[in-house]
């Protein structure tokens, strides 16, 4: 081969010969640099090396290595400069918008020393400085669950420094028809501090129609008010209560026991007799028995004390008609939640109704039949099927045999000839034939043909 055509690829050879060493020398140096830093990180007492020695090092294309310079220290937090007041700002501001935005992503906002100072400056603002604040809070960026409690808040310290304005913003507030926390506040209190003035508010909210907003022009928003006022005169002038009551509307009496618990002691059996003027036995007791005027003693907790609820129940001298329709409800409810459990595949579990009976029985006893009879009778009507007229006819016949009266059978058997439940007529005229009582009997069956 001829000099000229070897001597271009020998030197090619010796150029990248040269290249490669030039790297693995520029490698090895790196190697060595990096083993330094890890010995100095790892040696003791070096751990601020990282912290004061933080340089951006980055290299060349020819391998040279360049150091940033070190990053300055982040500016210091001040009350001038970020959202990130000090405790001394956060104990003694008066800044509301500040506090505000400050306490705004704290998931634990309750608990913070921000809410604790707006909880106070709340008290200590004025009627027309906290209403301007409660007025910009729609400009401010804040959650949800904040807005609420937060105004929450300060409606409740408005109800007395800006009652007008407080109360015509609760309405606002549940306008969309679901009660948002602090609900329709305290109109009680206001009626009671200062009557001429709350009644002419209230009269002016019914001549701008305020109220005419749902349920066929009579609104949710009237109970707590209307109830304030018959909770004001139970006592003072009863037959105006009575009007007031009279006057409810169908859709919206059965709201008013929300609205009974504020009801002071000494008025409670005033309240029970305006109940009993006004309303359907089985009405009123159903919500009374939702209510602190009966302590709560009949929620279905068949293993409560039976004996604080008769005490409750002769506390306000329930009457025995009174008795059976509040043990009968209380039953109802406890078998409607077991119908819900077996239509979703459970068993409608006998023992728990046997439990439930034997709490009723030791409460009243002559009430326990009928309340039995009406719980087996909505149980019926909530599930509707073979297996539930099986269900109600077995437990039904078990406890007639084992001394049941005839009040037991008698609502499964109208409900049946009314056509509230299916459960076949047939069947009905059998648990028919078991009814002592020979007129009652002949009723029964007189109705199911």
């Amino acid at each position: 081969m001829k000099l000229p055509h070897i001597v271009p690829p020998f030197l090619a050879l010796i150029i990248s010969a040269v290249w490669l060493t030039s790297i693995r020398s520029s490698t090895e140096a790196v190697m060595q640099e990096n083993t330094v830093l890890l010995e100095k990180i790892a040696s003791p007492g070096k751990s601020s090396f990282i912290r004061e020695n933080r340089t951006n090092v980055r290299s060349k294309s020819d391998g040279t290595r360049v150091s940033a310079s070190v990053r300055p220290k982040r500016e210091k937090k001040t009350p001038d400069n970020v959202d990130d007041p000090s405790d001394d700002w956060v104990s003694t501001s008066k800044d509301w918008k500040r506090l505000v935005l400050f306490n705004n992503d704290e998931a634990r906002f309750q608990y913070t020393a921000a809410w604790k100072r707006l909880n106070a400056l709340a008290a200590e603002m004025n009627g027309d400085e906290l209403t301007k604040a409660y007025q910009e809070m729609a400009t401010l960026p804040i959650h949800a669950p904040f807005r609420n409690y937060l105004e929450s808040v300060m409606l409740a310290e408005l109800e007395r420094k800006n009652p007008e304005f407080a109360f015509s913003q609760y309405i606002e507030r549940n306008k969309d028809g679901g009660v948002v926390l602090g609900g329709y506040g305290n109109f009680d209190l206001w009626l009671d501090r200062d009557p001429e003035a709350a009644a002419r508010w209230y009269e002016n909210q019914l001549a701008a129609g305020t109220f005419d907003k749902t349920l066929d022009g009579n609104s949710p928003a009237r109970v707590p008010f209307e109830s304030a006022y018959i909770m004001a005169l139970v006592d003072a002038d009863p037959t105006a209560a009575e009007q007031i009551m009279k006057n409810f509307p169908p859709d919206l009496r059965r709201r008013f026991g929300d609205y009974v618990d504020v009801v002071p002691i000494e008025k409670r059996k005033s309240l029970v007799d305006l109940l009993r003027k006004t309303m359907l036995t089985e009405d009123y007791m159903a919500l009374l028995r939702q209510t602190s005027v009966f302590e709560y003693n009949f929620r279905g907790d068949y293993d409560s004390d039976p004996e604080t609820a008769k005490k409750s129940l002769d506390r306000f001298a329930v009457t025995p008609e009174e008795r059976t329709a509040l043990l009968a409800d209380q039953f109802s409810d406890f078998a409607a939640y077991r119908a819900m459990r077996a239509s979703g595949g459970g068993d409608p579990r006998r023992n728990e109704f046997d439990a439930n009976r034997k709490w009723v029985q030791a409460v009243d006893p002559s009430s326990a039949d009928r309340a039995t009879g009406a719980a087996l009778q909505t149980y019926l009507k909530k599930v509707n099927n073979p297996e539930s007229y099986d269900f109600v006819e077995k437990t039904a016949l078990d406890y007639v045999n084992s001394g049941a009266g005839d009040q037991l059978l008698v609502p499964i058997i109208e409900g049946s000839a009314n056509g509230s439940n299916t459960f076949p007529k047939d069947r009905a005229l059998g648990l028919a034939a078991k009814i002592i009582d020979p007129l009652l009997r002949n009723e029964l069956v007189q109705k199911l043909k």
